[in-house]
């Protein structure tokens, strides 16, 4: 079992970001590089995931800006 890794909340974000996407990745690319064939529905979630984290990772760069002025 792996030791849990603490971190900021924006720190966290971020990197909750990058590991989703990294296992969506995983879950239509074969190991050699070429794309899988999903089905419709698995297609539909897939979009829907990368939507939500394009949404995340523009609420994470408002963030790094708001904070940035604040500094």
């Amino acid at each position: 079992m792996t030791t849990p890794t603490a971190r900021p909340p924006h720190e966290h974000a971020v990197w909750l970001i990058n590991s989703i996407e990294e296992g969506i990745t995983g879950m239509f690319t074969l190991p050699n590089g070429q794309t899988r064939n999903v089905d419709g529905p698995t297609a539909v979630g897939i979009l829907t995931v990368r939507s939500n984290l394009a949404i995340a990772s523009a609420l994470v760069a408002v963030a790094e800006a708001l904070r940035g002025e604040q500094r």
